[in-house]
């Protein structure tokens, strides 16, 4: 039987000294990826920990995280990718929930070199990545090799030799960034966070480092797109993928770059079938308002299935069922939530095939072809990530002063997640700390309001659509003073990137809807604006007044004294 680990060490005994890894001004080949992770596994087995046992793995992106989760998989475990920003609530859940019995977030030490043998035959699921869950715990995904497999199949995607890794490893593009080049005798060369945070020097990183194949999220690709018109433009093939496509940002882009060899590709798939299930590559003269999904990858079936079940026909919405080798297991401990998504359709096929529940419309276009038509539900994507609101309202209701949570989605230039809250006698100060210990970054409001109740309707279901035309105020602390003249400069560039009014000197770049993305596009207004560079950490770090008081300092031009308005 084939898997991942054992494609590895066979490609490492045919051609032990091509590169594999690329991770700054530090490289392994084929023959040094395969023997270090036999070194992990032989560690691992000392331990204690055999095939079968789930191993959480909570290093950065590096050398040592492909090498440690290579080491799993040779000794038959199940990788659980762990977020490093992750709240400790949530991780814990998560670990509990997947029975891991080790959990790597350091080297691993005593390392003794060991011959590499026939790796362990693999796990029934080699990866466990978690997704947000409406009852307040996040859901594991018991993902397999063969899902992973079937992404470096020929006839979805051109593959090149350089693969771009810049996806948090609890992110299931990791599988596409990480395995799918080390299947082909290509090079994962890993991009730090810094640069990934800058669009010109990821740009620039892209250039150097001969990127030819990547994964880039839609939030990611409009923002260094709208800031360097020119990037992307070295990449034979632009995977973008996580939410719905700019249809009319990559007409631009293509106008932008007429002679860039490059093609964009949507590729589309929920993490239940191993990230991608779908994809479209689209062409030069694109001139539609809607990006399709696409048709299956090899090796994937799909269907539109109407209310009334039968196969939706071209021009019908339905929902998207998918089958085929990506499809996960399940969700780990959770039978009735896999018995309601993973299902059979006798109807169709007599029971045959298993087939994932995506709860995506889609409409049937001509040629096999899909496109994306909303939701069946609530839940949204957020910079890539998945996210229910139902989840973020159980946990912020976890506080006893919270009594009810109501959380809207306001689609903007992205998704935005927007708090009711009806809470007692709690200051802003401890909602923010009951925040920061619970909820992950990405899964935190965008804006919070207080309000007295939660209105209505008829049905007695909250009534969303007063809530978001009722014009409450943001909630937010008492942040001291009124802004100097040049604080209110300042606050006026952060007001347009957030679409947010009256921000205060003593606000934060996170309580007031900020996000990396979008710090992307304040760094690069302050820069056009004013000469400042700053680094990533001084926009997201600190209170407005700190950011005014490091953009004066940083600028080309002096600044005046400011004066108290």
């Amino acid at each position: 039987m084939t898997s991942i680990a054992r494609r590895v060490h066979d490609r490492a005994l045919r051609h032990p000294d091509a590169l594999a890894v690329s991770d700054g001004d530090r490289h392994l080949t084929y023959a040094e990826l395969n023997a270090g992770a036999a070194a992990v596994a032989e560690a691992l087995s000392r331990r204690g920990i055999r095939p079968g046992d789930a191993v959480a793995v909570g290093l950065p992106r590096s050398l040592e995280l492909v090498q440690v989760m290579l080491g799993v998989l040779r000794l038959g475990g199940q990788v659980v990718p762990l977020d490093r920003q992750s709240p400790p609530a949530r991780r814990d859940g998560i670990l509990a929930d997947a029975g891991a019995v080790a959990v790597i977030e350091d080297e691993l030490p005593g390392l003794v070199p060991v011959e590499p043998g026939i790796p362990a035959e693999p796990a029934p699921a080699s990866f466990l990545f978690s997704t947000s869950g409406t009852t307040g715990r996040p859901k594991g995904v018991e993902v397999r090799d063969a899902g992973v497999l079937r992404l470096a199949e020929p006839g979805w995607l051109d593959i090149g030799t350089r693969f771009a890794c810049l996806a948090n490893p609890a992110f299931d593009a990791i599988s596409f960034e990480v395995w799918v080049p080390l299947l082909t005798g290509g090079t994962c060369v890993i991009l730090d966070d810094d640069t990934v945070r800058d669009p010109r020097a990821f740009a620039d990183a892209l250039v150097r480092e001969r990127i030819d194949t990547m994964f880039v999220t839609a939030t990611l690709f409009n923002a260094v797109a709208e800031t360097v018109p020119g990037s992307f433009a070295t990449v034979r093939r632009v995977v973008i993928g996580g939410e719905q496509l700019n249809a009319p940002l990559i007409r631009r882009w293509y106008r932008d770059n007429p002679d860039s060899p490059t093609r964009l590709q949507n590729g589309y798939g929920p993490t239940e079938t191993t990230t991608f299930a779908l994809s479209y590559a689209i062409p030069r003269g694109f001139d539609g308002d809607v990006v399709p999904i696409g048709r299956p990858l090899p090796g994937t079936g799909a269907v539109a299935v109407t209310p009334d079940e039968r196969v939706a026909t071209e021009g019908e919405v339905a929902e998207l069922y998918l089958s085929g080798a990506g499809v996960a297991l399940g969700y780990r401990g959770l039978p009735a939530e896999t018995g309601q998504r993973f299902v059979r359709l006798p109807w169709l096929d007599e029971g045959r095939a298993r087939f994932y529940r995506t709860g995506d419309l889609v409409r049937v276009l001509p040629g096999g072809r899909y496109a994306y038509a909303g939701r069946t539900d609530r839940q949204v994507k957020v910079r890539g990530f998945r996210v229910e609101p139902g989840e973020l309202e159980q946990r912020l209701l976890a506080h006893p002063e919270i009594r009810q949570v109501h959380v809207a989605v306001r689609r903007a230039a992205t998704a935005e997640l927007l708090a009711f809250v009806v809470a007692g006698e709690l200051s802003f100060e401890a909602f923010e700390a009951h925040l920061a210990e619970t909820v992950p970054v990405y899964m935190r409001p965008h804006h919070v309001f207080r309000v007295g109740e939660l209105p209505r309707n008829a049905n007695g279901k909250v009534d969303e659509v007063a809530l978001l035309a009722g014009g409450f105020p943001a909630w937010r602390p008492d942040t001291g003073g009124a802004a100097t003249a040049w604080e209110r400069e300042v606050l006026d560039a952060v007001s347009e990137t957030l679409d947010v009014p009256d921000l205060h000197p003593g606000d934060t770049w996170l309580r007031s809807g900020g996000d990396s993305l979008k710090a992307l596009r304040l760094r690069f207004a302050i820069r056009d604006r004013w000469g400042a560079d700053l680094a990533p950490s001084v926009v997201q770090r600190g209170t407005f007044a700190d950011l005014a008081a490091a953009v004066a300092a940083a600028g080309r031009a002096a600044y005046p004294e400011p004066e108290i308005g």
